[in-house]
């Protein structure tokens, strides 16, 4: 009796194929940018809640808990303000409130640098989660930025008080600071997602984030005005005045205190900065997606 006779195996291209009109795709392969940005939304809930529990435990170990998220900027300013302030009495030169220009410039400064250094071992610090569940990467810098940005509020309320005890009074340009920590978020965002990707592939690049961050903290004027320091600098010193992290800081100075100024070519600048680094940062991120975790 003759067996019966058994289906001609499948070529690769044909199993392609049937994978693909079944909706199957590779295990780990990068998904087209569109469909991973929507997977991303879909995901927004988890990556909201991520953020949230993140914020949520750091420093629960202290005895000061999450008082230290705004002890820690404030101590800074104490400190800042003894040595450039006090000590160094050249770098206030210019400054007419030097405590309020410093204390926005600090608390502003420590949201950048904090967000930087920490989106950089995204993927490190959630690599078991990375190995074990099957999600958009990008979810991973989105969640550790804005568990900054949740811990930055506190700071910012705590930064408007001491204004306002200064003598300013609140006025309608305050609600500019909304737009440029939008943008400083933005920058944030799209320089984290950058970094990820590069530290990920590259662990020990992550130990220089903190040092870069560091040497931006002194020639960004967190704590000098910037604007009367490179007037001595000729071309080098103008070009130091629009740097994305002094920009950012004269963007913000600007919506709170009256003896800053910053113009429509500001907030130009400052909205293109924050569009060129999150569109670029996130289609590099993208590109690595199915990298991550197998490396």
């Amino acid at each position: 009796m003759d067996s019966p006779s058994r289906p001609p195996a499948l070529s690769s291209a044909e199993a392609a194929a049937l994978a693909q009109r079944h909706g199957l795709r590779r295990l780990g392969a990068r998904p087209r940018l569109g469909a991973y940005t929507a997977s991303i939304w879909r995901r927004r809930d988890f990556a909201w809640e991520l953020a949230r529990s993140d914020a949520y435990g750091k420093n629960q170990g202290s005895y000061l808990g999450q008082l230290w998220g705004v002890l820690k900027p404030l101590l800074q300013v104490g400190v800042f303000y003894v040595v450039f302030g006090i000590v160094i009495t050249g770098a206030s030169r210019g400054v007419e409130d030097f405590l309020s220009y410093l204390v926005i410039g600090t608390f502003l400064f420590e949201f950048m640098a904090s967000g930087l250094n920490n989106a950089g071992r995204a993927i490190a610090s959630k690599i078991k989660l990375v190995r074990a569940l099957e999600f958009p990467r990008a979810v991973l810098p989105i969640s550790v930025t804005l568990t900054e940005l949740i811990m930055m509020w506190p700071a910012m309320v705590i930064m408007l008080v001491i204004v306002v005890a200064k003598g300013h009074r609140p006025t309608w340009s305050w609600l500019l600071l909304v737009p440029a920590v939008a943008l400083v978020y933005m920058f944030v965002l799209g320089c984290g997602c950058f970094l990820a990707r590069v530290v990920s592939a590259t662990p020990d690049l992550g130990n220089l984030v903190p040092i870069f961050t560091q040497l931006a903290r002194y020639v960004s004027g967190v704590f000098f005005s910037l604007e009367v320091l490179a007037a001595g600098f000729g071309v080098l010193g103008q070009l130091a005045i629009y740097e994305p992290f002094a920009l950012y800081l004269r963007l913000a100075r600007s919506a709170v205190l009256a003896e800053v100024q910053a113009g429509p070519a500001e907030w130009g600048l400052g909205a293109a900065y924050a569009a060129v680094a999150l569109g670029a940062g996130y289609v590099y991120f993208w590109l690595a997606e199915a990298r991550y975790g197998r490396d």
